[in-house]
């Protein structure tokens, strides 16, 4: 609410300019996501990615960042269904 307003009162028409600019960055990583998934003959996961356009040592990296984001979200659901219940 308050980019909004920001937006309103002090960008005036480059808002819209703006709006163009990030659709087509989006489109283009679109694309750079398709040209990587087509890389890959399976469907995979970031690991599988990063280990097809990175290497061996960036895929596990991002892989055990997986793990701990995982960890994170998890503790975090369960801290929420607790106080809930």
């Amino acid at each position: 609410m308050i980019t909004g307003q920001a937006a309103a009162t002090y960008a005036g028409p480059a808002i819209v300019l703006s709006f163009v600019l990030s659709g087509f960055a989006c489109a283009f990583a679109g694309l750079c996501y398709a040209e990587f998934a087509s890389m890959i003959p399976v469907a995979g996961s970031a690991y599988t990615y990063a280990f097809v356009t990175l290497g061996q040592f960036w895929a596990w990296v991002i892989g055990w960042d997986l793990i701990l984001e995982y960890m994170v979200a998890s503790s975090c659901v369960a801290v929420v269904g607790l106080a809930i219940w």
